[in-house]
């Protein structure tokens, strides 16, 4: 069993209800995809792979220290696929990719173009690509309700039979509204 680090905002309750609303319908029409269980939803910043969690804290310690930037407002909206990975959209303001590039700067990640969405589904099988294209319609008329990050987080991601999802720190984001 491997761990991954990555960085990551999450949904508040009510943007996970309001979600949790419109994905239990396309999970309905598309049960051969591998919908993710609601408290793995997340909004990637950066994504570290196998590093040193005490080293990436470190440096998230320093980014923080320099100041964060304030939150705003964000609101998931939409849908599309990645290959396999079906997805719900972010629509932010710059604040969050410049969050999102400052995480990465920091951290040392390779250069990586941030575009904010909440992983839902897998597909699988014999063309997961098109299985995932196939139900964007069912979410693409997804449009949550406003909700404001309260926080950045380092996050443990576990794979294998039983993968699972462990906050190894976090670092509070100031309201910018």
């Amino acid at each position: 069993m491997g761990e991954r680090l990555f960085v990551a905002i999450w949904p508040d309750a009510v943007a996970r209800a309001a979600l949790r609303s419109d994905v239990d319908r396309a999970r309905t029409a598309h049960p051969d995809l591998r919908w993710q269980a609601e408290e793995r939803w997340h909004v990637t910043l950066a994504f570290l792979g196998d590093v040193d969690p005490v080293a990436a804290g470190r440096r998230l310690d320093a980014l923080a220290r320099r100041s964060l930037p304030a939150a705003e407002p964000v609101r998931t909206a939409g849908s599309g696929a990645f290959g396999p990975v079906l997805w719900v959209g972010v629509q932010h303001g710059p604040w969050l990719r410049d969050l999102a590039r400052a995480a990465q700067d920091r951290l040392h990640v390779p250069d990586r173009r941030f575009r904010a969405h909440v992983t839902v589904a897998r597909a699988r099988g014999a063309d997961p690509s098109g299985a995932a294209r196939a139900a964007v319609p069912a979410l693409a008329g997804h449009l949550g309700p406003h909700w404001l990050p309260g926080g950045l987080t380092l996050v443990a991601s576990r794979t294998g039979p039983q993968p699972s999802y462990h906050v190894r720190r976090s670092w509070p984001l100031q309201s910018g509204t």
